[in-house]
């Protein structure tokens, strides 16, 4: 450091490759000041000196203490040889380093840096670059003792040389799953803070630890600008010269240039404040829905029930603040002191009554239990309708308004909100966004859960709650009311209404606290199995409130299982030898369609597996069409059942089609059923089907690990979805006759399954995910991708049919089996939309 110079300030250390410093303008000292580095005599870069550093204000009694610095050595500079490090004042006078080897302060400008990596790490990783205010992008690290690659490095991010941050890669990738059979949770997405954001260009660079590896695509250089607009278009222009595989994502990101900024579900908490600020324009909309229908807003008494066992105090009286908050006033609050013995509580529910006459109260004498205490509420209520509340959780203060209108505008008898939970700390987490009335996810969870109100007269149809099944009497009421409410007047609220309190020893913390839920929920739905009359063994998956079900029934229905092929002998034969060996059910038969084969090998299967009992082959020398080659097929051969099936797909399970058979068979309007697939080192393929007009049809829970839960158990449970791919699919021969089988004439390839499910659908069937039929998919093994240019017109004609087809019906544009509050677009998570753009009533 120069004696003339007006700055002061030292690079004090270097450590892991980062150089820690500081710098102050001492006849200016509320400037920040900017030092320039240089290495090998040449200007790598520009760093401020903003960052916190009460250690040296303290130290020397500065007025501030924001005026340190970092910076990373790049990469290619850690080589071992020697080279020449400065950092210079913006007067050019050089800023002094001081090391652990010069602890007398000898200015040093060169440096040797000599740590070498012991071994050599593979990775697979993508700098994708700047989106929505962050730094986006994904790794893999090879395991040296498995060979496999994993997720969930650790990557250190760093701006313009200066440490931005290190995170754990952690981000559901389904893209990255899907594309190199990996694990999926390998995404990253480090926020810029926006007091770093700038017009002019920055320089970030990003390193897997503690290897300090580069990532493909660092450094990365980009204008960091906050206009949503130019960002995108900044990506997209970034991109476009990648290989052609990227085209279809590239065409789906210039289409959401114009939509508003998305969220992770990690950041739930900046989404809800915005979300909840939209709440009351949100209820005005409703109310103009009504109107335009010529409804009249009535305002029925509502009975909100509440047992009360020693909550805590303050809990208490917010979850009762939150009642007096409501916008919709004609309501009754009937607390139930279910014998609690705490005398502060007994009070404030005396004060409460006091001081509000619609505040009722209940006292049992002694602790009943949460089904005696609601039932003990129900029998004092009054109202038209019922509402389920508990002693510590808390309303959103527009959610009776919102229900009651809901009720009103469609004919239901039951409703039901999204909710969230709300720690000790007020934050809002863990968002449950719910499908549209789902009984066969509902036999598996009891996903409904908060908020529910039932119209009175539902409620004493279902009758009284039953002690024993405490821990689990929601489930059970709930599933008792599906035996007396149709399901078309059961109806979801997409609104998030209701904060479910996470406290020590409640189930929103951690079911452990509550084993005896378990066994509950266990018995509830075994016995609402057997009041409908349907046999099954009801068990806890891995000891969670989440339960499979073991259908039992007599099978004698004809399944015709099709398989259409070209060639490609070995993967066709190992499909219908595993068939052969791994089907238990009896009653079947396999069509092998064959189009066109030339290969001597083929011919010569062919010719020895024809002579199979049980196996036919039908010829077809047509080009290839997916759908035309399986109607012909089904005009064949008469059935009870379809099964279309790729010749890519291999089952390993005895009981597969014992499985799919079950679940059709179920009920009446189930027609289709579809199984969960996996790729061939177990990662989910196919977790079912979104549907929407951006992806038209996207895999869920592409990428989990094969028993990982998925968001609200998803992946693991049977359900009721808008779609399955025809990869393996059942459907029942008079559905599939009275839907006209596929649409050979204008979707010949690809999106035939979505439109088939659609249409059943559309005629009033269920279309099931069997989440316990699992085979493996050599995903595109036997005709290859969509995205590659000979492909390319037919595809883009098929999705044009699809979007001009399905475009204006509710159930393409918004999937009642996925939340409008997450983003549809591929590649398919959970990310939630913009809260500006979910209309409040687009179901």
């Amino acid at each position: 450091m120069t004696m003339r110079s007006r700055f002061t300030g030292f690079c004090q250390e270097i450590k892991d490759g980062i150089i820690v410093g500081w710098a102050i303008n001492a006849s200016s000292p509320q400037d920040c000041v900017t030092v320039s580095v240089f290495i090998d005599e040449q200007q790598i870069t520009e760093i401020k000196c903003d960052q916190d550093r009460k250690d040296v204000q303290e130290k020397i009694n500065f007025l501030r203490s924001d005026i340190g610095f970092q910076f990373v050595i790049p990469n290619e500079f850690r080589d071992g040889k020697p080279h020449k490090l400065s950092f210079r004042f913006p007067d050019h006078n050089l800023i002094s380093i001081l090391t652990r080897k010069n602890p007398e302060g000898i200015t040093v400008h060169s440096f040797q840096y000599t740590e070498q990596l012991q071994t050599k790490v593979k990775i697979l990783s993508c700098m994708d670059g700047w989106k929505n205010g962050a730094i986006h992008g994904w790794v893999l690290k090879q395991e040296p003792s498995t060979g496999k690659y994993s997720g969930k490095c650790q990557v250190m991010v760093t701006m313009d040389g200066r440490h931005l941050k290190t995170v754990e890669a952690n981000q559901f990738r389904g893209d990255v799953a899907s594309a190199v059979n990996a694990d999926a949770r390998c995404g990253f997405a480090v926020v810029v803070p926006r007091i770093l954001r700038k017009r002019v260009r920055s320089v970030f660079r990003v390193y897997v630890m503690p290897e300090e590896i580069e990532l493909q695509g660092s450094p990365y250089e980009t204008t960091l600008i906050d206009d949503l607009l130019e960002q995108q278009l900044l990506v997209v222009n970034n991109q476009i010269d990648f290989l052609y595989k990227e085209m279809a994502t590239l065409r789906n990101q210039l289409k959401r240039l114009v939509s508003g900024s998305e969220y992770v579900i990690n950041e739930y908490g900046v989404w809800a404040k915005k979300y909840y600020s939209l709440l009351p324009k949100r209820l005005e909309k409703l109310h103009l829905e009504l109107a335009i229908k010529n409804i009249e807003f009535q305002t029925p008494l509502i009975s909100i029930i509440c047992p009360v066992y020693q909550p805590e105090m303050k809990f208490f009286k917010d979850a009762v603040a939150s009642i007096l908050k409501q916008t919709y006033q004609n309501w009754e609050l009937i607390l139930v002191d279910d014998g609690g013995k705490s005398t502060d509580i007994q009070k404030e529910i005396k004060q409460l009554v006091k001081q509000d006459s619609r505040i009722q109260s209940v006292i049992l004498k002694t602790n009943k239990g949460i089904s005696e205490a609601t039932n003990a509420g129900i029998k004092k209520a009054t109202g038209e309708w019922i509402a389920f509340f508990d002693h510590d959780d808390v309303l959103v203060p527009q959610a009776l308004e919102i229900m009651i209108g809901f009720a009103q505008l469609y004919p239901a008898q039951m409703l039901y909100s999204d909710e969230d939970k709300v720690d000790d700390s007020g934050a809002f987490v863990e968002p449950h966004f719910k499908p549209d009335f789902n009984y066969r996810y509902l036999l598996g969870l009891n996903y409904i859960c908060h908020f529910v109100m039932v119209h009175a007269d539902a409620v004493k149809q279902a009758g009284i709650l039953h002690s024993k099944y405490d821990g689990a009497q929601d489930h059970d009421f709930l599933l008792r009311l599906t035996e007396v409410i149709p399901y078309q007047q059961i109806y979801h609220v997409p609104e998030v209404l209701y904060h479910w309190r996470k406290t020590a020893g409640s189930t929103a913390e951690t079911v452990e606290n509550k084993d005896y839920a378990i066994h509950a929920g266990v018995a509830c739905v075994q016995d609402h199995l057997k009041r409908i009359k349907k046999s099954a063994k009801v068990s806890s998956i891995k000891g969670f409130t989440a339960y499979q079900i073991e259908w039992k029934k007599a099978q004698s229905d004809l399944v015709t299982i099709i398989i259409p092929f070209k060639d490609q002998v070995q993967t066709t034969k190992e499909c219908v030898d595993r068939l052969l060996e791994y089907t238990k059910y009896k009653n079947y038969q396999i069509i092998l369609v064959d189009n066109a084969s030339r290969e001597a090998e083929t011919l010569e299967f062919l010719e020895e597996y024809s002579q199979y009992d049980g196996i036919e082959i039908l010829p077809i020398h047509e080009e290839f069409n997916f759908s035309r080659l399986n109607n012909l097929a089904t005009q064949q051969f008469e059935s009870d059942f379809y099964l279309f099936l790729n010749n890519d797909v291999f089952v390993n399970d005895p009981n597969w089609l014992h499985i799919l058979v079950n679940e059709a068979l179920l009920s009446e309007d189930v027609g289709i059923v579809g199984a969960k697939l996996l790729y061939p080192d177990g990662r989910v393929q196919h977790g079912g089907v979104v549907v929407g007009p951006d992806v038209i049809g996207d895999h869920m829970n592409r990428g989990l690990e094969t028993e990982e839960f998925g968001y609200a158990c998803r992946s693991v449970l049977s359900q009721e979805l808008t779609a399955v791919t025809a990869a393996m699919m059942l459907i029942k021969a008079s559905v599939f006759e009275k839907l006209n089988g596929f649409n050979e004439n204008h979707l010949k390839i690809a999106f035939n399954d979505v439109d088939l499910c659609l249409r059943a659908r559309e005629a009033g069937y269920k279309v099931i995910f069997s989440a316990d039929c699992m085979a493996v998919h050599h995903e595109s093994l036997s005709r290859g991708t969509d995205d590659c240019p000979e492909h390319e017109e037919r595809f883009s004609y098929e999705k044009e049919y699809m979007n001009n087809s399905w475009g204006r019906k509710a159930i393409y544009t918004c999937d009642p089996a996925y939340s409008p509050n997450f983003v549809v677009r591929p590649p398919l998570f959970y990310e939630l939309s913009n809260p500006e753009k979910t209309e409040a009533t687009e179901k």
